[in-house]
C-alpha cells in the first residue's frame, strides 16, 4: 500500500521533517533558558558571588526577571569573611562612569574588590576621593588627571595607576558615594577563598550563614550574577519560546494532520477493500498509524539535527534585537531533538488515528461504494458552529474601534485566527455556494474543461475546503503579523510626534548617561523654560486572577518635575505637574484594565525590586508612544538620565551641549520603535509561513497525484492531456480565487479596523505591497504545485494510467 501512496507519504514526511525542525529550534532556546549561563568576567577570579534574588516570585508560575540590580548591604561582607575558608570578602558596586574622551560608555567600581579578586595593577591603588585606577579601553595613563563624569556630575580625578580589568576603579567610599545607592548598600559581595578550599562547601556554610533573602552561587551561574542582563536574557528566553511553542505546535499540528488526511483519502479504496476482506476497524486504524509512524520516524532524524543551527540563528536575531547577549551560549544538549521527535510520533499517532476512524467504522459495502466518491455532506452542526465563529471574530474585528490599547491589538489578531477556525469547518458548505455561484455565471455553452472543474470543486467541496483553508491561513498569517506590528508602530510614533512638545533633546551616548549636575546647569541656561530628565525603566504589577496571583510587567517611562512643559500624552484625568514624589501616570488603556482611577493607590514593584504604592496623579490617552506608565523620578530614585528634554531656546541649549565632551544635542524626540519582540514575533512568522506554504505545496501535489484514477477515466472518455491540464488550471483558478477571498476577508478586514481604531486611517498601516505580494505566493505555489503533480500524474498512456489505479 505505502508503495502506491508514494506521494501522500512525502507529503507526512516534509510536514513532520519542518515540525521537527521547528520543535527542536524551539526546544533549544527554552533549554538555554532554564540551563545556560553567561561567563564571568571582571569577577571570574571571585570563588563565590553572594547577591539577592533577581526576580520577582509568581505563584505557581515563571517568575519574572528584575531587570535592575537588588541591593544587598554591604555589611554581609564582614559576616561572610568570618566563615572558615573565606579569604576575602568585599562589597562590589557598578554605576556609569566614563572618562571624557573616551571611545565608549565604561562603568565604575570599588578598587577593593579588584583587588580581593586578583586584579593585576601597574602602579598605585586608589586611597582617596580624587584618585582612580583606570581600566582597558578608557584611554588614561598613569599620572594623567582626567574628567570623569556619572550619574551625579563631573569631576576631575588622578590616575594613579592602570588594570587590565574593563571600567574605572575608586577608592571604596568614593565609589559607593558615586553608585547613588542608598547609605550602608552594595550590589552584591565578591568572595575569595583560602587556597583548597572547595567552593561548593564554603557556598553552602555561607548560606547557613546569612541565612534567606540571599543567593550563594559558584561555578558557570556566576556570570548571570556579574551580569544581571544575562539572568533577565534568560527569562525572555523562557517566555519566547513559551509563547512561541503553542503557535509553532499549532500550525505542526494543523500541516501534519492536513498531510495525513490527504495520505489517507488517497488509500479509501485500498482502506475500503480491507474493510470487505474482514479487517477490523482497529486493524485498519494501526495500519494507517504505523504507515504514518514509520515515515515520520525517518522524518524526525534530519529535522531534529536541522533544528540546531536553526536555533543558532534564531539567537543571532535575538542577540541583533538587543534581546540577548551575544556570548551567551546556546544549550546543545539532545534533550530538544528527543523532546521534538516525541512529540512529533505522538502527534502522527493522533493525527493518523483521527484521519482513519471514519473510513475505518464505515460498512465494508458503504466503504467501497464511498471511495469513488466524496463522503457524505458535512453536517449541519459543524457548519453551524463554523458560521458563529466566523461571526464571533467579526465581532472582534470591531473591538478596535471601542477597546483602546494593547486590548485593541490583541482582539484583532485573535479575530484573525478564529475566523481561520470557522472557515475550517464551514468551509465546505462554503465552497460549494460560492462554487454554485461561480456555475451561475459560467456561459451556458463553456468549454468542457471550465464545465468539468467547476463540477469538480463543487462536488469534491471538502477537498476543495482543505486547500482554501490551509492557503487562506498562509495569506492570513502574513497578512496580520506584518500589519499589526507595523500599526502599532506607526499609532506609537504619530503619538510621540504629537505628544513631545520639547524643542530640543539632550543625551550622552559616549557617557552612558547625562550626569546630574549637567541636567541642573542645563535648567538654568538663559532661555530655558524646562530641562526635564528621562530614563526608561519596568515595574511589575500583581493583580488577582481567579484563585491565584497573577503578576505582569509594564515598560515605564520616568520623568523628572516639570514634565507638562515638554510632553503632551493627551492627559484625560488629572494633570502631569502633579507628577512628584511617589507618583504615576496611567495610559487610560491601562487603568480600565487595572481598575483604577486618578486618586487612587496602585501597588508596584519597581526594576530593582523595591515594593512601592503610588498615587495615580494621571490617565492618558496616548499609551502606545508613551507606554503603560510614567513613573516620576522621585518615586525611582536618582539613576541612569538617558535623555533631557528640553523646552526653549534650542541654539542656546545647542551651544551649550557643544561645549560639554560627551553631551549631543538634536531634535526633541524618544525614538518611536516598536518593542523587539514585535518583530521578532513578524521574523518568526516568516519562517513558520514558510512552513505553511511547504506543507500546502506538498498537500495540493499528493492530492493532484492520488487523482490519478479520474485523470485515467476521463482520458478513456476521449479526454486529451491538453485538455485534463485545463481543468486543473481552471480548478486552480477556481480554489485560488476563494481562497485569496477568504484570506483577505479574514485579515484585511481586522487591520483595517485596527488602522481606524489605533491611527484614524481605515485602512491597514504598513507597507501596500504586502497584500498583493502574499496573495500572489499563494496562487503561484497552487497552480506550482497542481501543474507539476498534474503533469506527472499524466505521463505514460491512457491505458496505463489505467492500469496503474
Amino acid at each position: 500500500m505505502a508503495r502506491k501512496q508514494v506521494g501522500g507519504l512525502v507529503a507526512v514526511f516534509c510536514a513532520v521533517f519542518g515540525a521537527a525542525a521547528l520543535a527542536t529550534a524551539t526546544g533549544v532556546v527554552a533549554e538555554t533558558g532554564l540551563t545556560s549561563h553567561l561567563e564571568p568576567e571582571r569577577l571570574a577570579a571571585a570563588d563565590v558571588l553572594i547577591s539577592a534574588p533577581q526576580r520577582h516570585p509568581v505563584p505557581e508560575d515563571l517568575d519574572l526577571p528584575l531587570t535592575e540590580r537588588v541591593t544587598v548591604p554591604a555589611e554581609t561582607a564582614d559576616e561572610a569573611a568570618a566563615v572558615p575558608g573565606v579569604a576575602a570578602a568585599v562589597a562590589d558596586v557598578s554605576f556609569p562612569a566614563s572618562v571624557e574622551g573616551a571611545d565608549a560608555p565604561s562603568e565604575g567600581h570599588s578598587w577593593a574588590s579588584a583587588e580581593a579578586t586578583g586584579a593585576d595593577l601597574d602602579g598605585e591603588a586608589p586611597t582617596g576621593p580624587g584618585e582612580v585606577v583606570a581600566g582597558a579601553g578608557t584611554g588614561a595613563e598613569t599620572g594623567q588627571t582626567v574628567t570623569v563624569a556619572t550619574a551625579s556630575g563631573r569631576a576631575e580625578y588622578t590616575v594613579t595607576g592602570t588594570t587590565g580589568g574593563p571600567g574605572l576603579y575608586f577608592e571604596a567610599d568614593t565609589a559607593a558615594e558615586l553608585s547613588g545607592l542608598p547609605e550602608g548598600e552594595a550590589d552584591l559581595i565578591a568572595v575569595a577563598l583560602e587556597p583548597g578550599s572547595s567552593a561548593k562547601e564554603v557556598a553552602a556554610d555561607l548560606g547557613g550563614v546569612l541565612g534567606g533573602g540571599f543567593e550563594v552561587t559558584t561555578g558557570e551561574a556566576r556570570g548571570d550574577v556579574e551580569r544581571i542582563e544575562g539572568g533577565a536574557a534568560r527569562g525572555e528566553l523562557v517566555a519566547v519560546s513559551g509563547s512561541l511553542a503553542g503557535t509553532i505546535m499549532l500550525l505542526c499540528g494543523f500541516i501534519t494532520a492536513g498531510a495525513l488526511a490527504v495520505s489517507v483519502a488517497n488509500q479509501r479504496r485500498d482502506l475500503a477493500l480491507l474493510r470487505a476482506v474482514g479487517a477490523t476497524p482497529k486493524q485498519v486504524r494501526r495500519l494507517v498509524a504505523t504507515q504514518a509512524t514509520v515515515v515520520a520516524a525517518v522524518a524526525v532524524v534530519p529535522g531534529g539535527l536541522l533544528g540546531y543551527p536553526a536555533a543558532d540563528g534564531f539567537a543571532r536575531m535575538l542577540a541583533d534585537a538587543g534581546m540577548l547577549p551575544g556570548d551567551l551560549p546556546l544549550a546543545r544538549s539532545p534533550l530538544a531533538a528527543l523532546a521534538a521527535a516525541l512529540l512529533m510520533l505522538a502527534t502522527v499517532q493522533i493525527a493518523a488515528r483521527c484521519a482513519a476512524w471514519r473510513t475505518s467504522r464505515l460498512p465494508a459495502t458503504t466503504a467501497v461504494a464511498e471511495s469513488r466518491t466524496e463522503p457524505k455532506p458535512v453536517g449541519r452542526v459543524r457548519t453551524t458552529i463554523g458560521l458563529v465563529l466566523l461571526a464571533l471574530a467579526m465581532g472582534q474585528a470591531l473591538m478596535p474601534l471601542f477597546l483602546p490599547g494593547e486590548g485593541a491589538l490583541a482582539s484583532a489578531g485573535t479575530g484573525t485566527l478564529t475566523a481561520v477556525i470557522g472557515l475550517a469547518l464551514a468551509g465546505p458548505a462554503l465552497v460549494k455556494a460560492a462554487t454554485a455561484l461561480a456555475a451561475s455565471l459560467l456561459p451556458r455553452r463553456s468549454e468542457a474543461p471550465a464545465w468539468l472543474a467547476e463540477a469538480n470543486t463543487r462536488a469534491y467541496s471538502r477537498r476543495t475546503a482543505g486547500a482554501v483553508t490551509v492557503l487562506a491561513l498562509a495569506i492570513a498569517l502574513t497578512v496580520m503579523q506584518v500589519y499589526s506590528q507595523t500599526t502599532v508602530e506607526r499609532a506609537a510614533a504619530a503619538e510621540l510626534e504629537d505628544g513631545i512638545t520639547a524643542e530640543t533633546a539632550v543625551s550622552a551616548p559616549a557617557l552612558g548617561t547625562v550626569p546630574a549636575g549637567d541636567v541642573d546647569e542645563l535648567a538654568a541656561l538663559p532661555g530655558v523654560d524646562a530641562a526635564v530628565p528621562v530614563a526608561s525603566t519596568t515595574v511589575i504589577r500583581s493583580s488577582d486572577f481567579l484563585d491565584g496571583t497573577d503578576a505582569e510587567s509594564f515598560q515605564a517611562l520616568v520623568l523628572g518635575p516639570g514634565a507638562e512643559h515638554v510632553a503632551d500624552p493627551r492627559v484625560a484625568e488629572g494633570s502631569l505637574a502633579d507628577l512628584e514624589g511617589e507618583a504615576v501616570a496611567v495610559a487610560a488603556s491601562t487603568a480600565f484594565v487595572w481598575g483604577v482611577a486618578v486618586g487612587d493607590e496602585v501597588d508596584l514593584v519597581l526594576a530593582d525590586g523595591r515594593e512601592v504604592s503610588a498615587t495615580v496623579v494621571a490617565t492618558y490617552e496616548r499609551g502606545f508612544g508613551f507606554g503603560s506608565v510614567i513613573a516620576s523620578s522621585d518615586l525611582v530614585g536618582p539613576g541612569r538620565i538617558d535623555t533631557v528634554l528640553v523646552s526653549g531656546d534650542g541654539s542656546a541649549v545647542a551651544d551649550w551641549a557643544a561645549g560639554r565632551p560627551g553631551l549631543e544635542a538634536g531634535g526633541a524626540a524618544l525614538g518611536a520603535k516598536a518593542p523587539s519582540e514585535r518583530w521578532i514575533n513578524v521574523a518568526v512568522t516568516i519562517v513558520l509561513l514558510g512552513y505553511v506554504l511547504l506543507g500546502v505545496g506538498n498537500s495540493l501535489v499528493a492530492a493532484t497525484v492520488g487523482r490519478r484514477g479520474e485523470f485515467a477515466s476521463l482520458r478513456m472518455a476521449g479526454a486529451t492531456p491538453r485538455q485534463v491540464r485545463a481543468m486543473m488550471r481552471r480548478e486552480t483558478a477556481i480554489l485560488s480565487a476563494i481562497a485569496v477571498a477568504a484570506g483577505l476577508a479574514i485579515s484585511v478586514l481586522p487591520m483595517s479596523l485596527l488602522g481606524l481604531g489605533l491611527a484614524g486611517r481605515p485602512w491597514p498601516q504598513g507597507p501596500p505591497w504586502v497584500v498583493p505580494a502574499a496573495a500572489a505566493l499563494a496562487v503561484a505555489l497552487a497552480f506550482a504545485a497542481t501543474g507539476a503533480a498534474t503533469r506527472k500524474a499524466l505521463s505514460g498512456s491512457a491505458t496505463g494510467l489505467m492500469a496503474a489505479v
